[in-house]
């Protein structure tokens, strides 16, 4: 007799494979569209975005060749459009509102690793999350943060002269992880405002997902000492996990068809007691405690009337406490909150930051302008009254300024954005697409359902955007005032997509150009940064986020060598 497993088993199996055949003859085809070899019909294209050599290689050499709206095969043999056109992002992201959600795949990966916060959320939800969140990233709120990120700042410079630096003597170092310390520290101090006792399992998430993205044994060693024995669990359970880019297609497959199964299995093959998923549930167990315990801390200090600041916690804990539905948010949904702030708020800030580190040390007559350029913003400073500089004087630094936007621009730490249609739609086009038969078309008709690949990486390179440069780093661009579609209005900051655009664009943007601000005029400050000597060439690695690694490096790690000397 046939197991009753097997016969359920099959049963799903059946229910998918018609599932799908049924979606992929009701949508409106697109092959009509040029692109790239499909692949495998398990995996198709997918595998060239997440598992590449280096960052972008695939979406800019599709680009190059068969133009900016392209198909390209999704796992199963599923149409996407990949698209870096100027206008189809603008419609997509910003003019169509929350018409074009993140797919299901995406968003069950969300919910396993963040929960079910701003990252998650779509429509309305979406909307009361984010008004929520909104005072907590003003710009009258931005103003108290100076001076935390000014300090967190100072602090890395300190440490790294007391550690390394005994004397005037050059040093390579590897500035990366000292950058991701800084801004982890802002994070403890500003955005959670109150950290539990047991601060160091803060530090020991970080170390966990780090080492999920990169397999990076030697990171964890490195900082040992910082971690508590949460830490050690946490050191323990990720030692094993295999890198994000060396996936195996088998892999990637199971992980995109979850999202044709009903939530209920999801969760209970969430409950699957293997390996993969018990260091999964590990990892949100520690981040939920260590949330849960800043929280009851906060709403304590909040009831005794000893808080009631604008910081993020203090709005969280006023929103749980709220009666007002449409301002209230429960504990279910402030922790995804936290994680999604701590594990989206640092790093990311702290690679753009070692990015433009990293092009500065190659264009040392921009960074000798910078640093005049402080210098004279200090002096102008003193001369009124003032011992530090105000966010007035940052935003007047228009080289400091320029060199941070290229940066954006040239290093996109999160690469693509995936969308899908929720209606029936006609996407415009910026630049004209020839199809397979040699026809331009200029818009895109889509049927509901029809998922795209949006390459921001790509899109930041587009020389139609920005001129015939566009694929070097050159600051200057910023200065003389970019040329190109004008009247595609894009992204937060000078038509950059590299924080998104529209309702979904990053909420945090502001306090990241900030403390990258603040964290570059120190390190500037107090040092000048080269190329480490030999023949070392840094690659965009594949880590789930843009990081600078060493080509041909083993293990593959986030590193960032560079030569610098005290000033």
């Amino acid at each position: 007799m046939v197991p009753i497993y097997l016969l359920a088993g099959s049963f799903l199996c059946s229910l998918w494979l018609v599932r799908l055949a049924y979606k992929h003859l009701t949508k409106r085809s697109i092959d009509y569209l040029p692109g790239p070899p499909s692949g495998p019909w398990i995996v198709g294209n997918y595998p060239d975005i997440v598992r590449p050599n280096e960052m972008g290689d695939s979406e800019l050499s599709w680009v190059k060749e068969y133009g900016t709206t392209l198909r390209i095969k999704h796992t199963f043999g599923r149409d996407r459009i990949f698209t870096t056109d100027p206008k189809a992002l603008q419609y997509i992201l910003n003019t169509s509102g929350y018409n074009f959600p993140k797919p299901n795949e995406n968003r069950i990966g969300s919910e396993m690793l963040l929960g079910r916060g701003l990252v998650w959320a779509e429509g309305s939800q979406h909307a009361r999350q984010r008004k929520i969140m909104n005072p907590a990233f003003s710009f009258a709120a931005l103003r108290g943060f100076l001076p935390l990120f000014r300090r967190t700042a100072q602090r890395a410079v300190s440490k790294l002269k007391d550690d390394i630096f005994t004397g005037s003597d050059s040093k390579v170092v590897n500035i990366k992880p000292w950058l991701s310390l800084t801004t982890l520290d802002a994070i403890g101090e500003g955005k959670y405002h109150s950290l539990p006792s047991d601060t160091n399992s803060m530090l020991s998430i970080k170390v966990m997902v780090a080492n999920w993205q990169m397999h990076i044994r030697t990171y964890c060693m490195h900082y040992l000492n910082f971690l508590l024995p949460a830490g050690y669990l946490i050191l323990s359970v990720v030692s094993s996990i295999d890198t994000f880019t060396d996936r195996s297609d088998l892999s990637l497959a199971f992980t995109t068809s979850l999202a044709f199964f009903p939530a209920w299995l999801v969760h209970l093959i969430f409950r699957i007691p293997a390996g993969r998923f018990k260091r999964l549930r590990d990892y949100l167990t520690v981040s939920r405690e260590v949330a849960q315990d800043i929280i009851d801390k906060q709403t304590s200090l909040y009831i005794d009337g000893k808080e009631g600041s604008k910081d993020v916690m203090s709005i969280l804990v006023r929103a749980n406490l709220s009666e007002d539905p449409k301002s209230k948010l429960s504990v279910e949904e402030i922790l995804p909150q936290m994680t999604t702030l701590f594990l989206a708020g640092h790093d990311t800030t702290a690679l753009t930051s070692s990015w433009a580190l990293y092009q500065l040390s190659r264009n040392l007559d921009y960074q000798r302008l910078i640093r005049e350029e402080i210098k004279a913003t200090r002096v102008a400073a003193a001369e009124r009254g003032d011992s530090e500089l105000t966010i007035a004087d940052l935003d007047s630094m228009k080289y400091l300024l320029a060199a941070m936007k290229e940066t954006l621009r040239y290093h996109p730490i999160v690469t693509v954005a995936v969308r899908e249609a929720a209606r029936d739609d006609i996407i415009p086009l910026a630049i004209p697409q020839k199809t397979k038969t040699g026809e331009s078309i200029t818009s895109v008709p889509v049927s509901k359902g029809q998922s795209f690949v949006m390459s921001l990486m790509a899109y930041n390179r587009l020389p139609e955007v920005w001129g015939p440069d566009a694929n070097q780093w050159r600051p200057e661009r910023f200065l003389e005032g970019v040329q190109g579609y004008q009247q595609i209005n894009l992204g937060v900051i000078s038509n950059v997509a590299t924080f998104s655009s529209g309702l979904r664009s990053c909420i945090g943007w502001r306090f990241a150009v900030l403390e990258m601000q603040a964290i570059l005029i120190e390190m500037l400050e107090s040092f000048e940064f080269s190329p480490p000597p030999g023949d070392i060439e840094i690659i965009l690695g594949p880590a789930g986020l843009m990081t600078p690694m060493i080509k041909g490096a083993k293990p593959r790690k986030s590193e960032l060598p560079l030569t610098m000397t005290p000033l």
